[in-house]
C-alpha cells in the first residue's frame, strides 16, 4: 500500500530525461528514491495522526470483534504469505513484486516458472541454515531446563554465513543475491509534505486500521502464550507516536514484523528488555556493522524467516479441531484465512471482522426457543427433551427464549412461539373472520332472494285486484253502511279489513313480515382453544428494542382476541426499564408480569378456577368472538408509533 502511493505521487516519468551522450532516456534514480522516501515519511505522519486520534477516542473497543478464530486464521494466512514471498530468495530466482487481490497466486505461478533457473548455491545455503536452525531449536526446547540462557542461533548463523560468503567471494562466483550495501548513520530529518495529505487520506486510514489489527493480533498471540494482557488503546497510541516520530526520518508506516517478532520470541525474548536489546543491535548495525553484512546471502535470511514461521504455519490444522467444537468458529477461521491469503491483508481484515460480526448476529438471530414444563415436585420448569421426570400444566403453555429480542430476531421469535405452542392466533382469527364473512354474505343473498320473491307475489296480487276493481261498481251508500255498522269507539274495532268485492284477496292472506335490518355484527360460537394462558420466560433476554416491544404488544392483542392471557416471567431489571420506556404498558397490563415462571403458573391456575371463567367440569368454555366484517383492521404499527 505504501509502494502504490509512492508510485502514484512520484512516478518514474517525472525523473526521466534524455541523455544526449547515450542517445537514450535515463532515469535519475537517486532523486526518485529520495522523493519516494519523503512521500513515505509524509504518509507515516498522516497515519500517525489518525492512529493517535483514534487512540484518544478509545477506538480500541473494536478489539472485542477480533475473536481468537479470526486472529489465528489471519495470522496463519499472513505467515503463509511471508513464506511464499521468501521462496524467491531461498531458490535464488527473480520474481516481480505483486500487490492487491490474487497477488499470492501470481507470485506462486512465477516461482514455479522460475524453478528451472534455481541458483544451487543459494539453495544449499538456505537448506544448511534451515537444518541447523531446526536442530538447535528443537534441542533448545527439549533441554530448556538444563540450558541457563537461550542459544542465539540466528545471530550465529548470520555471522558464519557472512564469514564464509565474504572471504570466498561466493556471491561473485555463483551470482548469489546478497544484502548489499547498508547506508551507515541515521537519515536526515525532513518535514512532511502537508499538501499531499489529501491524496493520501484513504490509504493512510486503511494503513492505520490494518497496521493496528496486525499488531494487536500478534500481541494477543504472544500474550496468550506468555500469560499477560494487551491494552488495545495503548497499542493504538504506541503505534501512532512511533509513526509520528519516525515519519520525520523517512520511514514507512510502522507495523508488527511477523517474522522478526517470531524470531525474537523463539530466541526467548518475552519482555520489553528483549525489545530494547533488538533496538540496540539495529542501531549498532546502522552505525557501524552495516558494512560487514554486505556479502550476507539473502537465502540465509529467507531460511531464518521460514524456520521462525513454523509455529504459525502449524495453525493450518486449526479447522480440524474447531469443526468438532464450534462450526461457526471454524467458519470464521476459514473465511479469515482465505480472504487474507488470496485478497491481501487489508481485505482480509475487513472481511474477517465483518464475517465475525455476522456470526454474532446469526447466533442471536436464530437461537432456538423451547417449550418448558414443570419438573415433578418442584417449582422448576425445564425443557422436556433434557429432563425426563416432568409434567405439563393443563391449559398453560410456557415458552423460554435465550437471546436478545431486537429487530433482527423479533419476527423469528414470534414464529418460534407459534411453532412451540402449536397455535397461530393470526391465522385462526383470519380464518374465523373469513368464515363469518362468507356466512353473512350467504345470509344476505338468501334474504335478497326471499325479498325478490315476495315483491313478485305482491305485484301479482296488485294486478289482479286492479282488474276486479274495474269490473265491479261500488256505491257510496254501501260503503257508508258498512262503515256505520260498527259504532265509533267500540272495542271491537277490526284490526284488518277485507274488501268483499275483491274476491282475490281473502281474509287469510297475511302481509309479509317486516324484514329486520341486517346487522354487520355476526356472533358465532367456535371450537375451544387448546390453552388459556401463554407464559413467556424472558430470563435469557438481556435487552429488547422497539421492534421487540412491538412484537410483544402484537402478540398480547392477538392472543387476547382468542381469550388467551399472555404473561411475562423472569424479566430482567434492564429489560423492564426498556419495556416501560417503549410504552408496552399502554396495552399490556403490568399485573401480567411475574418474578418467576412458577408465580405466573399459580396465578393462571387460580384465575382459571375463578367462577365464571370455566364450568363445573373445569373445561374451557367455547370462546365467542364477535367480528365486524365491514370494519377495517387496525394497524398495530400506527398505534405503536
Amino acid at each position: 500500500m505504501v509502494g502504490i502511493v509512492c508510485l502514484q505521487l512520484a512516478p518514474e516519468s517525472d525523473y526521466s530525461y534524455f541523455n544526449t551522450t547515450c542517445n537514450a532516456t535515463v532515469v535519475h534514480k537517486q532523486k526518485m528514491n529520495e522523493a519516494r522516501l519523503v512521500i513515505s515519511g509524509t504518509l507515516a505522519c498522516l497515519t500517525a495522526i489518525i492512529q493517535i486520534g483514534l487512540g484518544m477516542m478509545q477506538f480500541g473497543f473494536v478489539a472485542i470483534y477480533l475473536s481468537d478464530s479470526f486472529v489465528r486464521g489471519f495470522m496463519t494466512a499472513a505467515g503463509l504469505q511471508i513464506l511464499i514471498s521468501v521462496l524467491k530468495y531461498i531458490f535464488g530466482i527473480t520474481v516481480p513484486p505483486y500487490s492487491g487481490p490474487l497477488a499470492i497466486i501470481y507470485t506462486l505461478i512465477d516461482i514455479f516458472k522460475g524453478l528451472p533457473r534455481t541458483n544451487i548455491a543459494s539453495l544449499v545455503f538456505s537448506l544448511i541454515s534451515c537444518v541447523v536452525l531446526i536442530i538447535v531449536k528443537e534441542l533448545s526446547t527439549r533441554y530448556r531446563h538444563k540450558i541457563p540462557y537461550p542459544i542465539p542461533i540466528e545471530i550465529i548463523v548470520v555471522v558464519v554465513a557472512t564469514a564464509i560468503s565474504g572471504p570466498l567471494h561466493l556471491p561473485e562466483k555463483y551470482h548469489m543475491d546478497v544484502v548489499g550495501e547498508i547506508p551507515l548513520g541515521f537519515p536526515d530529518p525532513i518535514l512532511p509534505i502537508v499538501l499531499d495529505w489529501g491524496e493520501m487520506l484513504s490509504t493512510a486510514f486503511s494503513l492505520a486500521i490494518v497496521g493496528y489489527v496486525i499488531n494487536l493480533a500478534m500481541g494477543r498471540t504472544l500474550a496468550s502464550k506468555h500469560g499477560y494482557d494487551v491494552d488495545p488503546n495503548q497499542e493504538m497510541l504506541a503505534l501512532g507516536f512511533s509513526n509520528l516520530l519516525g515519519g520525520f526520518f523517512k520511514i514507512h508506516v510502522i507495523c508488527c514484523a511477523l517474522s522478526v517478532t517470531l524470531a525474537v520470541d523463539s530466541a526467548g525474548g518475552s519482555s520489553q528488555f528483549a525489545s530494547l536489546c533488538v533496538m540496540v543491535v539495529v542501531m549498532v548495525t546502522m552505525l557501524a556493522l552495516g558494512a560487514f553484512l554486505n556479502p550476507l546471502p539473502k537465502s540465509v535470511l529467507g531460511a531464518l524467516i521460514a524456520v521462525n514461521l513454523k509455529n504459525t504455519l502449524l495453525q493450518i490444522s486449526d479447522p480440524y479441531y474447531l469443526w468438532k467444537k464450534s462450526k461457526l468458529d471454524c467458519c470464521v477461521w476459514v473465511v479469515s484465512f482465505l480472504a487474507t491469503l488470496f485478497l491481501s491483508l487489508p481485505y482480509g481484515v475487513a472481511i474477517g471482522v465483518s464475517f465475525s460480526i455476522l456470526v454474532v448476529i446469526f447466533q442471536t438471530q436464530f437461537r432456538n426457543g423451547s417449550e418448558v414444563v414443570q419438573v415433578l415436585n418442584t417449582d422448576l420448569y425445564k425443557n422436556p427433551k433434557v429432563y425426563s421426570k416432568v409434567k405439563s400444566v393443563d391449559g398453560v403453555k410456557i415458552v423460554s427464549y435465550c437471546s436478545p429480542l431486537y429487530f433482527a430476531n423479533a419476527e423469528i421469535f414470534h414464529r418460534k412461539v407459534i411453532r412451540k405452542t402449536g397455535l397461530d392466533p393470526g391465522k385462526v382469527l383470519l380464518a374465523r373472520k373469513k368464515f363469518l364473512k362468507k356466512q353473512q354474505e350467504k345470509e344476505k343473498l338468501e334474504l335478497k332472494a326471499k325479498q325478490n320473491q315476495e315483491k313478485a307475489a305482491a305485484r301479482k296480487r296488485n294486478r289482479s285486484s286492479l282488474v276486479n276493481f274495474k269490473a265491479q261498481t261500488i256505491s257510496q251508500v254501501d260503503l257508508q253502511s258498512d262503515f256505520y255498522t260498527i259504532g265509533v269507539g267500540s272495542d271491537n274495532m277490526p284490526t284488518s279489513y277485507s274488501n268483499p268485492y275483491c274476491d282475490i284477496i281473502n281474509s287469510t292472506d297475511q302481509l309479509p313480515e317486516p324484514v329486520p335490518a341486517c346487522s354487520p355484527r355476526v356472533v358465532m360460537e367456535m371450537q375451544p382453544v387448546p390453552f388459556h394462558t401463554l407464559i413467556l420466560d424472558l430470563g435469557g433476554v438481556c435487552f429488547i428494542d422497539l421492534m421487540g416491544i412491538k412484537v410483544l404488544t402484537k402478540m398480547s392483542k392477538t392472543y387476547s382476541m382468542l381469550g388467551i392471557c399472555l404473561y411475562l416471567a423472569n424479566v430482567q431489571a434492564q429489560v423492564f426499564e426498556e419495556l416501560e420506556a417503549g410504552g408496552v404498558f399502554e396495552c399490556f397490563t403490568p399485573s401480567h408480569m411475574f418474578l418467576t415462571v412458577h408465580d405466573a403458573v399459580l396465578f393462571a391456575q387460580q384465575k382459571s378456577r375463578t367462577p365464571g371463567t370455566v364450568d363445573e367440569q373445569g373445561d374451557r368454555e367455547r370462546v365467542k368472538l364477535a367480528f365486524d366484517v365491514d370494519e377495517e383492521e387496525q394497524d398495530l404499527e400506527q398505534e405503536l408509533f
